[in-house]
């Protein structure tokens, strides 16, 4: 019987390994820049997870005495920051500056509370957010914690705190209320009432005006179920203006 005996080159484990990768990287049509490209992350500087850019230049006009002094300050998110650009008529009062940011959470207000408002040394923080908090699965009780540590942090540079009721919302253009519903921001206000009279802090009640007899926000007065149009913010303005009397 005649055998016949074929000797295959056998690689070492390292040649191997080198020869696997380069074998991958040569079907990735991209390379390896692909697998090491990534998105920046949320929470690094380059981010700006705060949006602190967003009134840096404003700040700095007030700090270089190129704008009128800070009496009250409103930090907070759309709520604030649509009223009056979007809809309503901002306050005429000297000083009462809006830093509202559409879209941002208690977590990224105290973020930014010492640039946006603190450095700027007013009479007066209002305090206004929540919404989007719990839009995103935050319980009322981890918000209520976020408005306190703001507040505390507002008594320690001595400005007086006023915290804002969450307003309420509708599904009357389409589905927007999802975990914002009506019992849940009746706890939430119950809780922000609960610690402002603890901390003897002004609440300002920017629910009840807007509330229907079901807790929800009639369509008359939002523009899109969440935010006040014009005749909604109409209904706040003298709540505010009360609650801040001795400020204009």
């Amino acid at each position: 019987m005649l055998l016949c005996l074929v000797l295959f080159p056998v690689c070492p484990p390292a040649s191997r390994a080198i020869a696997q990768t380069a074998a991958s990287t040569a079907a990735s049509p991209a390379g390896p820049t692909a697998a090491t490209a990534a998105e920046t992350p949320a929470n690094a500087a380059a981010a700006d997870f705060a949006q602190l850019r967003r009134y840096r230049e404003a700040n700095r006009d007030l700090e270089n005495h190129k704008g009128a002094s800070a009496k009250v300050v409103f930090l907070g998110d759309s709520i604030t920051d649509y009223w009056g650009s979007r809809s309503g008529t901002w306050f005429k009062h000297a000083g009462w500056l809006n830093r509202g940011i559409g879209g941002q959470t208690t977590q990224q207000l105290l973020l930014r509370e010492r640039n946006d408002a603190l450095a700027l040394h007013p009479q007066a923080i209002v305090l206004e957010g929540s919404g989007n908090d719990m839009r995103l699965g935050f319980s009322p009780e981890q918000i209520r914690d976020n408005l306190l540590t703001m507040g505390e942090l507002a008594e320690a540079h001595h400005v007086a705190v006023c915290v804002a009721k969450m307003t309420p919302v509708c599904d009357c253009y389409r589905p927007l209320t999802g975990l914002r519903t009506v019992e849940r921001i009746r706890e939430l206000n119950t809780l922000i009432e609960a610690m402002a009279r603890e901390r003897r802090w002004t609440v300002i009640d920017l629910w009840t005006p807007l509330a229907g007899p079901d807790g929800l926000m009639p369509k008359r007065l939002t523009v899109d179920g969440v935010h006040p149009n014009d005749d909604g913010y109409a209904l706040l303005a003298p709540v505010v203006e009360k609650a801040l009397g001795r400020y204009q």
